[in-house]
């Protein structure tokens, strides 16, 4: 069990300290952001027809130039919908893309807010969550790394204050602008690594809001099956819930196609956690993968989902073997030059 600690304050703990401007982003490495934030503002403020246009068309050129990313989303979805013919499988590819090309824009909504996003936005299931906390019950979302889910948790802020545990940027003037504009909205950004911070407050009745299906490693994961196959799994949802009395609740935050955005809350779970993490997160992988069926071109196909493997299987990305290959080569190279040394 991870230690509770007392109550920091959001500045004493990096929550808002590093969105704080700083003269070095006025540094000329920083210009050609600056020129994209310009562009993603003036996006941002079309009709929103015409935004999805060139935003889904910036994502198709993506597809086009990001051949690594390409490959990854094409095995991906071959790995997972074998039962589809090739040209499903192609027009889902598409579709990822061309909603990942959504996303790069749809931040404007968020940075810089307009009325318009709360009329576009349908709240379905919204009950399950005032039952829940009508009955003094603090609340775990998950939900999947859909492309759409930054415009769809910041709707979902507007009725319910969210601790949402998240990865920081690389680069610290997007995480700046990122910072900044997420403030906006009832959100309390909480890095990977604060996570004993993230368990504070829900602990002390607040909503904590994860996304448990991506590939950590091996680290505090086991291997559940994700569309049959085994993939390494986080046990967080599992583990958060059982630290702190939390109910899980999964959260979907979708497209309407030319009409806007979904955010729907499924029931809470029924008798979790179970004293078997890795039955929870079995179950916690499935109810991901129903979600992702429905609308599985909003779903960020782009990572290696199932990078890491059980003990003696063989890897599943091709090119996954020729990168090893090429590492092997090397140190052998390596070891060599230091015996004729």
């Amino acid at each position: 069990m991870v230690p509770l600690t007392p109550s920091p304050s959001p500045e004493a703990n990096g929550y808002l300290e590093d969105y704080r401007f700083r003269s070095e982003f006025l540094k000329p490495r920083f210009w050609p952001l600056w020129l994209w934030f310009g562009f993603m503002w003036l996006v941002s403020r079309l009709p929103y027809r015409l935004f999805c246009a060139i935003s889904r068309r910036a994502g198709i050129l993506f597809m086009h130039l990001g051949k690594d990313r390409r490959y990854i989303t094409e095995r991906n979805i071959e790995l997972c919908f074998p039962d589809k013919s090739p040209q499903q499988r192609a027009a889902i590819v598409r579709e990822s893309f061309a909603g990942a090309g959504m996303a790069l824009f749809e931040s404007g909504f968020v940075w810089w807010p307009q009325n318009r996003i709360n009329k576009m936005t349908r709240l379905i299931g919204l009950e399950h969550l005032q039952k829940a906390r009508s009955e003094g019950k603090n609340v775990l979302f998950f939900t999947p790394h859909n492309t759409s889910l930054e415009p769809c948790m910041s709707q979902l802020s507007t009725h319910e204050h969210l601790n949402i545990l998240f990865r920081v940027h690389d680069n610290p003037f997007w995480e700046y602008m990122s910072g900044r504009g997420r403030r906006n909205f009832d959100l309390r950004l909480i890095p990977r690594k604060q996570v004993k911070n993230f368990l504070h407050f829900l602990s002390d009745g607040q909503t904590g809001m994860v996304a448990a299906d991506q590939d950590l490693s091996k680290k505090r994961s086991v291997f559940v099956p994700f569309f049959g196959i085994p993939a390494s799994t986080v046990t967080s949802v599992s583990d958060y819930c059982r630290q702190t009395g939390a109910v899980a609740m999964r959260v979907t935050g979708y497209r309407r196609p030319g009409q806007g955005y979904a955010v729907e809350i499924s029931p809470p779970l029924e008798n979790f956690p179970s004293d078997d993490a890795t039955a929870d997160t079995a179950r916690v992988s499935l109810l991901t993968e129903e979600a992702i069926r429905q609308h599985p071109g909003d779903y960020l196909w782009h990572h290696r989902r199932f990078k890491t493997r059980p003990e003696g299987e063989a890897p599943l990305y091709e090119r996954q073997k020729k990168r090893k290959s090429k590492k092997r080569r090397a140190r052998k190279s390596a070891e060599r030059a230091l015996k004729t040394q």
